[in-house]
């Protein structure tokens, strides 16, 4: 087994042994086409896919506000996505890492 194929494996015990902290997050992108001048609004698709997420806040010093983290398994390309759903928060993605095993979004509201 390689190095990477272990590391893969253990961030999937990883996200078996969080349990309740992982949740079902919601990635939504939307794409508009067209405008529809009689209704006047822009006609859109949007595309979603389902994700196990860990949702992270932490405060900023000096009440600058608060950094929420998002943390999910690698494998999603989050450039094409423009939100995250967990429940019924609706969070921007602002931007994000991914080191080929997590991928680590930062978030805002």
């Amino acid at each position: 087994m390689s190095l990477s194929a272990k590391v893969t494996a253990a961030v999937n015990k990883a996200f078996t042994a969080a349990g309740d902290l992982v949740q079902k997050g919601t990635l939504t992108s939307k794409s508009v086409s067209t405008y529809n001048f009689a209704a006047r609004a822009t006609v859109s698709t949007s595309t979603t896919k389902v994700v196990d997420v860990i949702i992270q806040t932490a405060q900023r010093a000096s009440g600058e506000g608060f950094i929420t983290t998002a943390i999910m398994r690698s494998g999603e390309d989050l450039s094409v996505y423009d939100t995250l759903t967990v429940g019924t928060k609706v969070f921007n993605i602002v931007d994000y890492s991914d080191n080929n095993f997590i991928i680590e979004a930062q978030l805002s509201r």
